[in-house]
């Protein structure tokens, strides 16, 4: 595995330099930077919704009234934001988590995490004939399932299959078609019985005439997708920028859901989709929940995960790569600037349960 992650790195490596000389980091070639003093370099992806924590810290101006210089750095994927995390050109990533995991094993680039993009967000589909059959994992033995391996959500299914006592690489036939359309189509020609799809792939399905049998937030709840990261350098030498980057998310969280309706506009500019579309992604009954939190006993959970799909050699490590402690300060901070908020209160009842 660490071979291939290397190898992968490498050409990522290149890529990565070749666009941030050409296209500088923003758009028009221009970075987008904010506040004064030392900068923070962040990873920035306004059209992911996975991202959407980062993205409305930046449009409504939290990192400027956290007091953090924050210059955003646009790239095309998780794979680059981490290549550009590990070689030092960005501070903070606010996507990905299997590949950040696998970066933590592989050891390079000192990477960390420090807080939470996005948990849940996955659907089991099918035809309606099968529904009633697949609702139930235990009768998936014998079936094929359309997937994505990059999936978060796949991982999880997999370790609540084996936990029943069927294999998914051996009871049930896995087919890696790695984005939500294909899926879709594969199940609905009946090329495939059931299918894990993100959340914003539900709409598509159901114009297909499939339907939407278990919120895999249903099988474990709260389960993690994109983690915030950084590096242990970062952490050592701008640990107060990245508690005031934190305290930005914090904010957005908050406002997230406290302003669904211009948040929703926020992102239907952002990413040309219609209102619908956004609104079932951020707020549908499938959608993910854009949660800042690290969620250190989630993400050991979903390590273990990975090693029992052969995704990851060994957990060793994992634990003390996972930083709760600069998330807690913000926490904290916000709380004393905002000790009546709900939200900040409920963000403070996740911690206890995730990360103390």
């Amino acid at each position: 595995m660490k071979k291939g992650f290397r190898y992968l790195k490498s050409i990522l490596v290149t890529i990565l330099a070749a666009s941030l000389l050409l296209s500088g980091c923003g758009e028009g070639g221009e970075e987008k930077a904010s506040a004064q003093g030392e900068v923070l370099n962040v990873a920035y992806f306004p059209t992911s919704f996975k991202s959407s924590l980062s993205t409305i810290a930046y449009v409504k101006g939290f990192f400027e009234e956290e007091g953090v210089n924050v210059n955003l750095v646009n790239l095309q994927s998780s794979a680059d934001s981490l290549v550009a995390l590990q070689e030092g050109k960005i501070d903070v990533n606010p996507l990905g988590i299997t590949n950040t995991i696998q970066a933590i094993e592989d050891g390079e680039g000192g990477v960390v995490i420090i807080g939470g993009s996005a948990q849940a967000g996955g659907i089991i589909i099918t035809t309606p004939e099968n529904a009633d059959k697949f609702k139930d994992l235990n009768n998936w033995k014998g079936a094929t399932w359309a997937t994505g391996r990059s999936y978060t959500g796949d991982f999880v299914v997999r370790h609540y299959l084996s936990e029943i006592g069927i294999d998914s690489n051996v009871d049930v036939s896995s087919v890696d078609l790695g984005d939500n359309l294909s899926i879709i189509q594969s199940v609905s020609k009946g090329e495939a019985d059931v299918g894990y799809i993100t959340a914003d792939g539900a709409r598509t399905a159901l114009d297909y005439g499939l339907e939407l049998i278990t919120d895999v937030d249903d099988i474990e709840h709260a389960y993690p997708c994109c983690r915030i990261s950084s590096t242990q350098n970062a952490v050592d030498t701008k640990g107060d920028q990245l508690v005031a980057y934190l305290r930005a998310v914090i904010r957005a969280y908050d406002f997230i859901l406290a302003n669904p309706d211009e948040t929703i506009k926020i992102f239907t500019d952002l990413t040309s989709q219609d209102e619908d579309y956004v609104r079932d992604v951020l707020y549908g009954d499938f959608a993910s929940a854009y949660v800042p939190d690290p969620a250190r006993q989630k993400v050991l959970n979903f390590s273990q995960y990975l090693l029992e799909a052969q995704a990851l050699s060994s957990t060793d490590g994992i634990k003390e790569a996972i930083n709760v402690d600069l998330y807690k300060k913000a926490l904290d901070q916000i709380l004393t600037k905002y000790p009546d908020n709900e939200n900040y209160k409920t963000l403070l009842e996740i911690y206890n349960e995730f990360d103390s």
